[in-house]
């Protein structure tokens, strides 16, 4: 879908791909499903590249409609047809975040914008200028937002169980959710088919049927209403060619249950009401009247800030974290380049795996053609050949035993780096802005507000940043773990078939000795036992 849009905020390009714009240029918009609040177009010069979605403003032409008008039969059918990419051109009035505003925009579905669905090269901090200009910042500074906050099942709370350490309260039981297998379905006659995934939530144990639309919609949701101050973890890659491959349809169910157990181990958005409503409701009529509640929440992007109760801190307690903050905003622009690194590394691996198989299958007929000519002479090159033939499909395999589980966790975590670039330009736009209020000659009262209400996001960003990272080390620990294993078992497995062979063809062979491990090798290899498992 292609549109004119005009620069509202001016932009400078500082990563590989990113296009430079002035304030009132038009930029012609040629693919909004870049993701992560990013658009692909071409500016007044004819360069290509991605400018933030926030930084522009579509320029309505004839077949642009205001707003959507929702009537008494919409359905999730009503507004997308197919799987992903049949979605209707109507536009809908909502709150969204992402890391360059926070304001209502009206946005069509085919503009919606994902985390993680790209690789943008961004970096951390440079998306943040109009924050600094956005009304509805200092509205929420100066005590103007208000919200249902006052509700107590609106409040969000967090506490200080040892000093200067804060985390946001639970105050419900733990529960888990299973992405089980997906199932193929059709309707209009079988022309059109679409994935839906069983999805079951232990605190239930009831399966609902959800197609990747409707996890996309909550995605938005979830982003909308908690991204001011919660990274909000990915959703696999949207991918229209060979969306029905069965390799594609099961690599997009273990992300889609990586999303559903980074959500419920959170004790804010496991809480939330349109991520219950998603797991639960399976009534049409309630379905579509949850769909609208949540589409027509007022308590969300900035004023969901406004639901959020933190403790009181001093001055000193202020400069603590803020100190925390900033070191946790370099360390995240060094884990976005590694873990885009990380990730590559890992695709190039697993086709390297696929080389290997390759280059053992043709060695194994190498030796069976060679020993094909001199059977007598040399029966041991056709087992040899059949060895080697053997051990290739060994490759086939590992990369979903090693390199793929960090394929997939790199992916979270490149999502939920683009989710915390967000919130941390937020948290330091909304700083300069209280400096701003502070100097300026306006009541006492809106002074005191802005530094109540710097101090809560400054607190949630705390408790934010304090789960993440407890999340983060338990991640790495278990991925690290599990690849070491894989890799010990694969070249144990490799080593022990090629011991095997070596006896099979000369049993009792006077080369048998250059086959004993010496002493200290020996100790070690008795002293521990081959792994199994890595948990």
């Amino acid at each position: 879908m292609t549109f004119q849009a005009k620069v509202i905020y001016e932009f400078e390009a500082v990563g590989e791909g990113e296009l430079t714009v002035r304030v009132g240029d038009i930029v012609t918009v040629t693919n909004t499903d870049v993701g992560q609040g990013w658009l692909f177009g071409v500016g007044v010069d004819g360069k290509e590249g991605i400018v933030p979605e926030a930084y522009v403003e579509r320029i309505p032409d004839a077949s642009y409609v205001p707003s959507r008008q929702t009537s008494k039969t919409d359905t999730w059918d009503d507004e997308w047809d197919s799987d992903e990419e049949d979605k209707s051109n109507e536009t809908s009035t909502i709150q969204i975040v992402n890391p360059s505003a926070a304001e209502v925009r009206k946005v069509s579905p085919d503009t919606g914008s994902r985390q993680g669905s790209v690789e943008p090269g961004f970096s951390l901090g440079k998306l943040t200028n109009a924050f600094g200009k956005s009304d509805t910042v200092s509205d929420y500074l100066m005590g103007m937002t208000e919200t249902a906050a006052t509700v107590a099942k609106e409040a969000i709370f967090i506490n200080e169980p040892n000093h200067g350490y804060f985390q946001w309260e639970t105050h419900s039981e733990p529960f888990t959710c299973i992405i089980g297998a997906p199932k193929k379905s059709s309707k209009f006659g079988g022309m059109k088919s679409f994935i839906a995934y069983q999805v079951t939530p232990s605190f239930s144990n009831i399966q609902v049927s959800r197609r990747y639309k409707h996890f996309d919609w909550l995605h938005e949701r979830l982003v909308g209403k908690f991204g001011m101050i919660i990274a909000i973890p990915p959703l696999p890659e949207k991918q229209v060619t060979g969306r029905f491959e069965e390799e594609l349809i099961e690599h997009r169910r273990v992300q889609l249950q990586s999303f559903a157990n980074r959500i419920c181990r959170h004790p804010v958005l496991s809480n939330s009401e349109v991520w219950k409503h998603f797991l639960i409701q399976t009534d049409e009529k309630k379905w579509t009247q949850g769909k609208r509640k949540a589409e027509a929440d007022p308590n969300v992007g900035i004023s969901f800030l406004t639901t959020i109760q933190a403790p009181s801190v001093n001055a000193e307690m202020e400069n603590i974290l803020d100190e925390k903050i900033v070191n946790f905003s370099k360390n995240m622009t060094k884990m976005e380049s590694a873990v885009k690194n990380m990730k590559s590394v890992a695709n190039e691996q697993m086709s390297k795996y696929n080389m290997h198989s390759k280059d053992y299958t043709e060695i194994g007929k190498a030796f069976s053609q060679l020993g094909s000519a001199m059977q007598e002479e040399a029966p041991c090159l056709m087992n040899i050949g059949a060895c080697y033939q053997e051990m290739s499909g060994m490759w086939d395999t590992q990369g979903t035993k090693d390199w793929e589980p960090v394929q997939h966790l790199m992916h979270d975590y490149k999502g939920l780096a683009g989710g915390w670039q967000g919130v941390l330009g937020l948290y330091g736009n909304m700083k300069e802005k209280q400096k701003e209020i502070l100097k300026a000659d306006g009541i006492e009262k809106e002074k005191d507000s802005a530094v109540a209400r710097v101090n809560i996001h400054r607190i949630g960003v705390e408790a934010e940043r304090t789960l993440f990272g407890e999340e983060l080390g338990n991640d790495m620990t278990q991925i690290s773990q599990m690849f070491l294993v894989e890799q010990i078992n694969l070249h144990r497995q490799l080593a022990d078939r090629l011991e095997k062979l070596y006896y099979e063809c000369w049993p009792g062979a006077a080369g048998e000795e250059q086959l004993l491990p010496n002493p200290q090798t020996l100790a070690t290899s008795d002293a521990e036992p081959g792994l199994t498992d890595w948990d």
